[in-house]
């Protein structure tokens, strides 16, 4: 992948200079590059992709990325009037290229981002203006992707783990609508000029990004891309933050080092460490678009901030080396982690209550950092939360004192919870209140690493409720507390040297309690990416309602010059909170109808602060819509059997063919015909689902590993068994949300006669399975014991995985409820909203 690209722009850097300078050597450079990539493109096989249909690589959006850069070059060839190549390279890689990418349309996403701009590109280049203006008043156009994305504050609505991606690839079409006498309109223009400046109110206390939701974990600003993207950004507006941003990013405090861009892969991302810069470390696209004048020196510092539709949520202290935020906005399309209500606390460097983001895709830790558990935040049972959005009811920060209030319902079914934190100077307290509609077991992972006055501990398990991104597969070393005091303290120090001091201490102390009869537990978990393990620390409590307490306090000095001194918590009535500040302030600290009271006593003075800030509610338009729950397309009278091997005979039947097939790279047709039967019976004990499959080759499924499991899937992160050729089967209530499924199992046939079968759902059962095999064919029957599945109408579906022996990936699947779209990336993941109700007798 990484090759194709850096070619690409390798190809653009040539293209450029010979424009600029016109020197033989780098237009040879450009011409002799585009020319081999234009004789190679037809040979790359479109074949076991992950992503959409291409040539180089494995997904559309690379594809994209490299046409554009290749539209770049031969745009700057031509403009210096060398035109050698231009016939070949429209002919070999730009139809064919364009053609294959608009084949595969995205929606909303962020990669849809770089396949519209990719295809402007070529289209101008192949003088299809007609096209162009028919692409650009499409639903999903260019500027509909830009009005539709960008929200309000210009932030791309997936969230800043994709918004400078996206965004960047927006920039590439502002440039291009430029060209084509298409400015935007006035209103849209400002909100992308702002989408510059706006990642950057997040920054935390050491220079890296929130590593929120699918972001990479503690990567820092002081990189090449994000200085030429201030360029950029400060080129087209003149925004004084981002001179301000470039004054900070050429300071020199970093480390010197190289940095990097001589390895760029066009604009794949490739995340370095912190290097001292330049602007010569920033690319073509500077040395063409930026000003020829620095920017001049100006001085910016982030504050408190909130933008409620992404969810960030965050109070600053002590000139920004203090930092705080509780989590929670709109699930930003997908990407976001079920970590709703969970509290960041960084001082300086010290990430005391960290945000692990995400690790590498293709490795098994993913599920870890997509679990509540590995977060901060409140969990259910034993399970992550269920997505969802989370509404800001309260922010205000008036300088020595703040607060943010957030909540967020359907934790679980019939679960909401409210979490307040209150921040003042050197400590803040933290307030968790929860309902359910029945008694459950709320789950708070409140610290890592951290030293408790617990006196005993003992081993124990800790099994969750099972689910692949609970996390509690992930624990090791589990030990409960024996006796845990009322109010469990845990403290941390950290020493090292600063400039200055010698040997100055960090530290940090939380007290936390609450109400009902706690169980306080720790384990051995995965450290943050490229961290070591840390023992966590987590609180459980059972009830139909409950509270969670707690302070936490911080200090740069030491254990004797903490905020709070002295704490008192009291999570059954207010006040909830006591604190003594290490200058004897008393403050007492209570929710009030107008938001949050303090009351101050110092040296016999009373006073008090009343924090406020209340938003009316969806005044930051995220209250949730209802969950999309299941249509049935049509309902199925399963018949009686006398014994389950007669649904071959006497089951209802269901067809699948052309109409139920979700492709990939080949349609369904020519030597791509799968087809299937499925027949549904029950018996007194047992619902039946027998399929029978027609591919035109025997089974293809991976190898076991030594002791029979499914083996590990070396190409991505889901199950190896989905590019097998097998069945997925899946049970639920009629009508409930989509998704939801009861029962739910993931299938291949063996050789032996034996059916491999992965239980997909926490609780799941195991269902009786048999197979037979056959030269063109497989047939696979499941027996669900009927006392396992819910009463009443059932929601049902099934996928058949169909994989030819040529390839590493499955071809397609044929779906009960519907064909018609594309089957990649999905998994084993399933929702359909018209699934098949069944009615057993």
């Amino acid at each position: 992948m990484g090759a194709h690209l850096f070619t690409a722009e390798r190809a653009v850097h040539a293209a450029a200079l010979y424009l600029l300078r016109g020197t033989a050597a780098h237009r040879d450079l450009a011409v002799q590059t585009l020319g081999a990539l234009a004789m190679q493109y037809a040979r790359w096989p479109n074949q076991d992709n992950v992503l959409g249909p291409t040539r180089p690589f494995f997904s559309t959006y690379l594809e994209s990325i490299w046409l554009l850069n290749l539209c770049h070059a031969l745009a700057l060839l031509e403009q210096a009037d060398e035109r050698s190549v231009s016939g070949l390279v429209r002919e070999l890689v730009l139809e064919p290229s364009s053609a294959l990418i608009a084949s595969y349309h995205e929606g909303r996403s962020n990669r849809q981002v770089w396949n519209e701009v990719a295809l402007l590109s070529a289209m101008s280049l192949l003088g299809k203006d007609r096209l162009i203006d028919r692409r650009l008043d499409g639903e999903h156009s260019l500027l509909g992707l830009m009005s539709n994305g960008l929200l309000e504050d210009g932030t791309w609505y997936e969230g800043e783990n994709y918004h400078q991606f996206a965004h960047r690839g927006l920039w590439y079409g502002v440039q291009w609508l430029t060209t084509r006498g298409r400015p935007l309109p006035a209103a849209l223009a400002a909100r992308f000029h702002q989408g510059f400046v706006t990642p950057f109110a997040g920054l935390l206390p050491d220079e890296t990004l929130p590593s929120r939701r699918d972001s990479q974990y503690a990567v820092s600003v002081r990189q090449w891309r994000w200085a030429e993207w201030c360029e950029l950004g400060y080129a087209a507006s003149g925004n004084t933050s981002l001179a301000a941003m470039l004054t900070r990013l050429y300071d020199g405090r970093a480390p010197s080092g190289a940095s990097g861009r001589a390895q760029s892969t066009a604009d794949a991302e490739r995340n370095r460490d912190a290097v001292a810069l330049t602007r010569a470390d920033c690319s073509w696209r500077a040395l063409l678009m930026a000003n020829a004048q620095p920017a001049p020196e100006a001085r910016w510092m982030p504050g408190s901030v909130l933008q409620p539709q992404q969810g960030l949520a965050v109070i600053r202290r002590d000139a920004a080396r203090v930092y705080v935020a509780l989590e929670g906005g709109v699930s930003g399309g997908g990407h976001g982690h079920p970590d709703r209500l969970s509290l960041t606390l960084q001082t300086g460097e010290d990430r005391w209550l960290d945000d692990p983001g995400t690790g590498s895709y293709v490795e098994r830790t993913l599920h870890w950092y997509r679990s509540s558990l590995a977060h901060h935040a409140p969990l259910i049972n034993g399970a992550s939360q269920h997505a969802g959005p989370a509404i800001t009811t309260a922010f205000e920060d008036r300088g020595g004192a703040g607060w943010i209030r957030k909540t967020a319902s359907e934790l679980a079914p019939g679960v909401s919870a409210t979490r307040s934190l209150i921040v003042c100077d050197g400590y803040l307290v933290d307030l968790l209140e929860w309902t359910a509609a029945s008694p459950v077991t709320l789950t708070l992972p409140l610290a890592s690493g951290l030293v408790t006055n617990v006196p005993v501990w003992h081993p124990t398990n800790m099994p969750g409720a099972g689910g692949l991104e609970d996390g509690f597969e992930f624990l090791q070393q589990t030990e409960r507390a024996v006796e845990a005091p009322m109010v469990v303290t845990m403290e941390a120090t950290v020493t090292g040297r600063r400039p200055g001091d010698p040997q100055p201490t960090r530290a940090a102390r939380a007290w936390y309690t609450t109400t009902g009869t706690p169980t306080w537990w720790r384990g051995v978990v995965p450290g943050a990416p490229g961290c070591t393990p840390s023992t966590r620390i987590a609180l459980s409590v059972e009830g139909l309602t409950g509270r969670i307490v707690g302070v936490w306090s911080w200090s740069e000095h030491g254990a004797t010059d903490v905020g709070a001194a002295q704490v008192s918590l009291n999570a059954q009535t207010s006040p909830v909170a006591i604190v003594t500040t290490s200058d004897g302030t008393v403050a007492s600290h209570e929710p009030a109808l107008h938001g949050w009271h303090v009351g101050l006593v110092a040296r016999s003075s009373r006073s008090s602060i009343d924090l406020e800030g209340v938003l009316p509610m969806g005044s930051d338009l995220l209250i949730a819509e209802p969950r999309a729950t299941t249509r049935p397309q049509h309902t199925c009278a399963v018949p009686l059997l006398a014994h389950g091997d007669a649904v071959q005979r006497e089951g209802v039947m269901m067809p699948l063919g052309e109409r139920s097939y979700l492709a990939t790279e080949e349609p369904w047709g020519g030597e791509n015909r799968p087809e299937a039967q499925l027949r549904l019976g029950a018996t007194a004990e047992e619902l039946v689902v027998h399929v029978e499959v027609a591919t035109g080759h025997a089974p293809i499924v991976p190898a076991a590993t030594a002791d029979g499991a499914m083996p590990e899937n070396p190409l991505d992160n889901e199950r190896a068994d989905v590019n097998a050729d097998g069945v997925q089967c899946y049970l639920g209530v009629a009508g409930e949300a989509v998704g939801q499924w009861h029962q739910a199992v993931l299938c291949v046939p063996l050789p032996t006669g034996d059916v491999r079968t992965t239980v997909l759902v926490p609780g799941g059962v195991l269902p009786r399975a048999t197979c037979e095999y056959g030269d063109t064919g497989w047939r696979l029957t499941l027996y669900w014991p009927r006392r396992a599945l819910p009463p009443g109408p059932l929601s049902f579906d099934l996928a058949v995985n169909e994989r030819p022996p040529h390839r590493e990936r499955r071809r397609g699947q044929l779906v009960l409820s519907g064909g018609g779209g594309f089957a990649y990336l999905r998994g084993d993941r399933h929702a359909p909203h018209a699934p098949v109700a069944l009615r057993l007798p």
